[in-house]
C-alpha cells in the first residue's frame, strides 16, 4: 500500500476543477458503497420468501452479520490510510465489496447469504475513513463540512439506485441477478480510482505539515474519547444513524406487508419520498451549516438539534396512516429534515481531530455509530416484530418501526444539544 511517488507539501499543486473531481469520484465510490449495502432492503420481500427467512434472520442478515467486522474492521484500515496509499485502499476495498455482493446473489441459505453479507462489510469498511481524510486534505475547513456533505449524497442516491433500480429489476431479472448486476460495475469504477486518484500531503488544505508517523490507533482513540464533543457527537449520530438504517431495511417490507403493494412500486415510491428527499437534505444540511458557522461554533451543532426534533412526529404519521400514498408523501420531511445532521457530525470529527489522524477519527465515529445502529436498529425491529405478530399480525413491523424512530429522534437531539456546549473548549484544545 505504500505510495512512493506521494508528493511533498511544496510541490503538490492541484487545479479547482481537480479538487471537484475528486470529490465527484468519491461520492460515486460512495454511491455503490451505499447502493450494495441498503439495496438488499428492497430485495427482503423475495429473498424472504425464497429462503424462508424469519424476521430475527433478516434482522441479523442486515444488522450484525454486515456491521460486526465491517466496524471494527474500519479502525484498522483507517490507520492503515493514515501511513500508507488512501487511494489504493479505497480501490481494494471496492473491488472486494463489489464482487462480495455478486456473490451474495448466490446464496441458497441463511448462512451462506450471511457469511457473505460478512464479506460485503469487511470491503464496505476501507470506504469512507479514507475519503473523509482524501477530502479534508483537498479542501479547506471553510468549505469542507459543504465538500463532506457532497460526499454526504453517496447515502441518499445510493438508496435513490438500490431502490428504484433495485426494485425494477428484481421484478424483471430476481434478486439473484439483481445483486450480480449491482456488484459487477464496481470493478471498473475500482480501476479508475486507481489510476486517476492523487493522494494529497496530509494536512494540505490546511496549511498544516503533519508530523511523519501518525498516532497508534489505541492513542488516537484516547485523544478523541477524551474530548465531550466527540463523544456526544457520535452518540448523537448513532442515534439518528439507528432510525435511518431501521428504516431503510423494513421499510419496504412494511409497504408490502401493511398496504399490499409490489416490491417494484414500493422501491419507485421510496427512491422518490425517502432518497431524493434524503439527498437534498444533506446538501441543505451542509449549505445552512457552512452559514451558521459564522455566528460561531456552536450554532452548526444546533441545526442538529433542530433537524431531530423537527423530524420525530412525522414518523408517526408515516407508519399510522391508513393510506401508503399519504405514508409515502409525509415520509418526505423526516427523510429531508432529519439527515441535515450528517455534514456537520462529519466536520465536526474532522475539526477537533488531529490531521495526522483524520481516518482513523473517521473510522472511530463510524465504529461507535455502526455497533450502536447497525447492529441494534434492525436486530430490534426484527425481534420486537415477531414478539408483536401473534396479537398484530402484519401491524407489528409498523408499531416496531414507530417505537424505534421517535424515541431515537428525541434521544440524538438530547445528544446534539450536550455536544454544542463543549466544541469550543474541545477545538481550542486541538
Amino acid at each position: 500500500m505504500t505510495d512512493t511517488t506521494a508528493p511533498s507539501a511544496q510541490t503538490f499543486k492541484v487545479s479547482e476543477g481537480y479538487r471537484k473531481y475528486v470529490v465527484f469520484l468519491l461520492l460515486v465510490v460512495a454511491i455503490f458503497n451505499y447502493a450494495d449495502r441498503y439495496m438488499l432492503g428492497i430485495l427482503l420481500p423475495a429473498i424472504k420468501s425464497d429462503l424462508d427467512l424469519s424476521d430475527t434472520q433478516i434482522g441479523f442478515i442486515t444488522g450484525a452479520a454486515f456491521t460486526i467486522l465491517y466496524a471494527f474492521l474500519g479502525v484498522p484500515i483507517a490507520s492503515l490510510a493514515d501511513r500508507f496509499s488512501r487511494r489504493k485502499i479505497i480501490a481494494v476495498a471496492l473491488t472486494a465489496w463489489s464482487a462480495m455482493t455478486c456473490l451474495c446473489g448466490l446464496a441458497q441459505n441463511f448462512v451462506q447469504l450471511a457469511v457473505f453479507r460478512v464479506l460485503v462489510g469487511i470491503g464496505e469498511a476501507g470506504c469512507t475513513p479514507p475519503s473523509h481524510s482524501i477530502i479534508s486534505d483537498y479542501v479547506p475547513r471553510t468549505r469542507r463540512t459543504s465538500a463532506l456533505a457532497i460526499f454526504g449524497l453517496g447515502s441518499p442516491l445510493g438508496v435513490v439506485v438500490g431502490f428504484l433500480v433495485g426494485g425494477w429489476l428484481a421484478d424483471s431479472i430476481g434478486w439473484r441477478l439483481t445483486l450480480v448486476a449491482f456488484g459487477a460495475p464496481g470493478v471498473i469504477v475500482a480501476l479508475i480510482v486507481y489510476f486517476t486518484l492523487k493522494d494529497p500531503p496530509r494536512g494540505h488544505a490546511d496549511g498544516i505539515a503533519a508530523s511523519p508517523d501518525a498516532s497508534g490507533m489505541l492513542s488516537a482513540f484516547r485523544t478523541l474519547w477524551a474530548k465531550k464533543t466527540f463523544r456526544h457527537m457520535v452518540f448523537g449520530g448513532s442515534m439518528y444513524g439507528l432510525i435511518m438504517i431501521a428504516i431503510l431495511i423494513w421499510i419496504p417490507s412494511f409497504f408490502v406487508r401493511t398496504h399490499g403493494l409490489e416490491v417494484s412500486t414500493v422501491g419507485t415510491w421510496l427512491a422518490f419520498s425517502n432518497g431524493i428527499p434524503h439527498a437534498f437534505g444533506t446538501l441543505a444540511g451542509g449549505f445552512f451549516a457552512d452559514r451558521l458557522a459564522r455566528r460561531g461554533l456552536r450554532a452548526p451543532i444546533y441545526l442538529c438539534v433542530f433537524a431531530q426534533l423537527a423530524a420525530a412526529p412525522f414518523y408517526a404519521l408515516v407508519l399510522l396512516s391508513p393510506s401508503s400514498t399519504s405514508a409515502f408523501l409525509w415520509l418526505v420531511i423526516p427523510s429531508f429534515v432529519g439527515v441535515m445532521q450528517g455534514p456537520v457530525l462529519y466536520a465536526t470529527i474532522q475539526a477537533i481531530s488531529d490531521v495526522q489522524n483524520r481516518a482513523v477519527a473517521a473510522a472511530l465515529m463510524i465504529l461507535i455509530i455502526n455497533l450502536i445502529s447497525g447492529i441494534i436498529g434492525p436486530q430490534l425491529v426484527g425481534i420486537v416484530s415477531d414478539l408483536l405478530a401473534e396479537t398484530l399480525g402484519n401491524d407489528s413491523l409498523g408499531l416496531a418501526l414507530l417505537v424505534v424512530a421517535t424515541v431515537c429522534s428525541l434521544w440524538s437531539a438530547l445528544h446534539f444539544y450536550l455536544a454544542s456546549k463543549h466544541i469550543e473548549n474541545d477545538i481550542v484544545a486541538t
